[in-house]
């Protein structure tokens, strides 16, 4: 079995997802992968036997309850983090969280925000709303994709700003890459919610078969207000 350095693999993540080379003057995006496409390595659960890792993808079992994973060998205020996402079964949009908190006992969805792939649904999460955040999140149009195929995502945050925006597209058959719409941007400018925290991944409840896979994340951030997707 051939051993590549970690270098190699970021380029060639950086490569699947298609992050364009920056024009000349603009500082180059370093991707790193967080997923080994292998094994959860570096993620840790809500309870045991809620994901596997199955077809290369992280894979959330329908039996297990509502929870999460989150990545534990870093925390990120200021981040870009790109990946792909499907959902195989389930009755809600998939969904991630960012900015939460990690401490005992757990807060409902780790206290955090929450965005729903691809589509752009959201929730907040945070002590005292556990709401949906109205006036905090712009949507925009866009079609409605189809959930059950695969997605390509990036979430660009920047917690001194307290903004966060997504934008996604779906990935074409055995495509790899794709160029992404904007879906939507939170902004508290009351209440800022950027703090440095875990990234995590959610089983919004029972039932729920998400899968994603190709993870990468930049930070600290080159450029923090272009998306590289786009």
């Amino acid at each position: 079995m051939i051993r590549r350095p970690l270098w190699m693999l970021t380029v060639a993540f950086a490569l699947l997802v298609g992050a364009a080379l920056p024009a000349a003057g603009a500082a180059e995006p370093k991707l790193v992968p967080i997923f080994d496409g292998k094994t959860l390595d570096g993620w840790t659960a809500h309870a045991d036997k809620m994901f596997v890792v199955k077809n290369g993808a992280i894979h959330s079992q329908k039996d297990a309850t509502r929870g999460w994973l989150y990545y534990n060998k870093q925390q990120y205020g200021s981040f870009r983090w790109i990946f792909h996402v499907r959902q195989v079964s389930g009755n809600h949009q998939p969904t991630v969280l960012i900015w939460g908190k990690i401490q005992t006992p757990a807060l409902n969805g780790l206290g955090a925000i929450q965005f729903q792939p691809p589509n752009g649904g959201s929730w907040d999460y945070r002590p005292g709303h556990n709401n949906g955040g109205k006036g905090l999140f712009t949507r925009y149009p866009h079609p409605k994709w189809d959930i059950h195929k695969w997605a390509q995502c990036e979430i660009l945050a920047n917690h001194v700003t307290g903004i966060a925006r997504m934008a996604c597209c779906p990935l074409p058959e055995n495509a790899t890459k794709c160029k992404a719409t904007e879906v939507l941007k939170f902004e508290d400018k009351k209440e800022p919610a950027g703090r440095v925290a875990p990234l995590a991944i959610q089983i919004h409840n029972k039932g729920i078969e998400d899968e994603y896979k190709n993870l990468l994340v930049e930070s600290p951030v080159a450029e923090p207000d272009k998306f590289i997707t786009t």
